[in-house]
């Protein structure tokens, strides 16, 4: 009979007791100083671990943040000041032990079950930190936990991971680099007549073909009166392009990291509608130009987005913009009162304005802040044909 004993990594060390005032900080891909920190807020809130889990199809990218270990789609992660435990299945045992950034890496053994085996782990911790909105009163009651011990870290997280680092800034680079590639794809379309879906397919093909590891997020192509649909379903139809608005909506993953652009376009004779859209979401971007730079509060920036809106007689359908990272949408939300933003922080800045029957236009790219401005990391812009 196989050894159906829980099987340790022999590629570190298991039970790594660290004291923080003279050994080293567990080995994340963060870095120490957000190590440190992260553990500092946990003091602060009284919790003994953290525990992160996926579970298909609530999948927990804190995982991947802190272990570097992705596509895990079946696995756990504790994390305590003391060190770091992956709990993987089979599937993943193997590439976890070459890839993964843990003090331990372990193995469920086939004679336990998921929830069974993790609540095991986590025996003994008295007040646990989860991310609320992914772990589900199903896990809990698996794992015998109490949900009155279960505190939210989603905020925490969020912030921690709000500011990049180099390592992150360099892997958004290259996607936006993979998407600017695609804005040649998209004006050649347009220049031929294709419908919505011909426009996505080729574009997808490019995006991977130039190294996105996978799509950030199904494309979107609109155009006409169905542009002023902010999710359309279907995100792209058999609808033949003419004459008018429309925009493609698109993003692409380099090294688990994403970017997120929107390209808006005008095709043929436009008319004073329309032309009210392109103009209100231009004047957006020209007058957050000087703005969107370190200790901006968000709250300024949606005023302004607001504020044009009105001008035109039109209605604010979606927030101006929020974070990109591992995440698609992350902190913080460029409509937030409470925000700010910070030097590090990736943003996805997309003023949109629709109206009914007449169509959409919207202009979305991926900036970087930095102290005193902003680098532009997607190159979208207007198409008019």
């Amino acid at each position: 009979m196989p050894n159906l004993r829980m099987e340790r990594s022999s590629k570190r060390m298991p039970n790594l007791r660290m004291e923080r005032s003279s050994k080293r900080m567990p080995n994340l891909r963060p870095g120490r100083k957000k190590t440190e920190e992260l553990i500092s807020k946990m003091t602060e809130m009284g919790l003994d671990a953290l525990v992160f889990v996926n579970n298909e199809p609530l999948l927990d990218t804190n995982i991947a943040y802190l272990t570097g270990f992705r596509g895990m789609l079946n696995g756990a992660l504790v994390f305590t000041p003391d060190g770091t435990t992956l709990i993987t299945t089979g599937l993943d045992y193997s590439r976890a032990e070459k890839e993964a950034e843990a003090d331990e890496i372990v193995k469920i053994p086939s004679s336990s079950g998921f929830y069974k085996f993790l609540g095991s782990k986590i025996k003994g911790y008295k007040k646990l930190g989860v991310i609320k909105n992914l772990f589900s009163v199903e896990m809990a009651e698996k794992m015998r936990l109490k949900l009155a011990a279960l505190e939210d870290v989603k905020p925490i997280m969020s912030k921690l991971r709000s500011v990049k680092t180099e390592g992150e800034i360099e892997a958004i680079r290259k996607a936006g680099r993979i998407c600017n590639k695609g804005l040649d794809i998209i004006s050649g379309m347009l220049a031929r007549e294709v419908t919505e879906t011909e426009i996505a397919a080729e574009l997808e093909s490019e995006l991977k073909k130039s190294g996105s590891e996978h799509l950030a997020f199904e494309t979107i192509v609109t155009s006409g009166k169905r542009s002023a649909l902010v999710h359309p379903a279907p995100p792209a139809s058999q609808k033949a392009v003419g004459r008018g608005l429309g925009l493609v909506d698109f993003g692409a993953v380099y090294d688990g990291y994403s970017t997120d652009v929107t390209v808006p376009f005008a095709l043929g004779k436009i008319n004073a509608k329309e032309e009210i859209l392109i103009e209100t979401v231009i004047s957006v971007w020209d007058e957050l130009r000087n703005l969107l730079k370190h200790g901006t509060k968000t709250s300024n920036l949606h005023d302004i987005y607001v504020n044009h809106m009105k001008r035109g007689g039109l209605e604010v359908r979606h927030s101006l913009g929020h974070g990109v990272g591992m995440d698609v949408h992350e902190y913080p939300s460029l409509s937030s009162p409470e925000s700010m933003l910070e030097e590090g922080m990736v943003v996805a800045v997309e003023p949109g304005a629709y109206l009914d029957g007449v169509g959409g236009c919207r202009l979305e790219n991926t900036i970087l802040i930095k102290r005193k401005g902003y680098e532009m990391l997607t190159k979208s812009k207007l198409i008019r044909m």
